[in-house]
This record gives structure tokens, sequence and C-alpha cells, in this order.
């Protein structure tokens, strides 16, 4: 199943759609050939500031991945397009396989107060 179908299920769990992302992103670093890549979550900006990517709560998470699919979409249709003997299918890899989003999507602190 592609990461888009994953994170459009409906009546799925915003954890369960960020399991199945994290084994499909798994799956694409060891092809890409780096899946022992430490890859640091970056900051995001949110209605209430900008905070580390692995602090957003699974929904917030899903919809932020949602958004960073159509970059990594928009990104390889240019490199097609820059490049018209490129195997865009390799290059939607490499960009998933070092996208810091999705390379940080099981890692969290859960916050027992909030």
């Amino acid at each position: 199943m592609s990461l888009t179908k994953i994170l459009t299920e409906k009546d799925v769990a915003a954890e369960d759609k960020l399991e199945k992302v994290a084994e499909l992103v798994a799956g694409a670093r060891k092809n890409y050939g780096n899946e022992e890549a430490e890859i640091k979550a970056p900051f995001v900006n949110t209605a209430h500031g900008s905070m580390p990517f692995i602090h957003l709560e699974a929904a917030s998470k899903v919809e932020m991945l949602r958004s960073e699919l159509g970059f990594i979409k928009a990104a390889a249709v240019e490199a097609e397009q820059q490049n018209p003997g490129i195997n865009i299918n390799k290059k939607i890899e490499e960009l998933i396989a070092t996208n810091p989003l999705l390379a940080n999507v099981d890692s969290g602190v859960k916050f027992d107060y909030l």
C-alpha cells in the first residue's frame, strides 16, 4: 500500500497509520541503503508555535505527512522534467529515504499530563 493510501485511510487511528508509514519508510531506507543513518527531526510550525516534529500528536503528524508527500511528488516530477532519463520511482525512493519527517515518524515523547 502506498504512503498516500495509508495516510488517507478512513476509520483507521492515526497511531496505526503512523505504524504502517514507519514500516514502509524503513523498507525504502533499507533499499536506498541509509537505514542506519541518523536523520534528525526538524522543527515544524504549528498553530501554537514551532516545535520538533517528534513532539506532535499522531493526528498532527498524519496531516503534516500528507502535505509532505505533495512536496515529495513535486520534487520528483521536477527532477524528471530536468532529466528525462531519471527513474522517477527511484527518485521518490530517495526522497522518502532521506526525508526528515518520514525518518522520524515513529519517534516521539508521550506527554502524561497532556
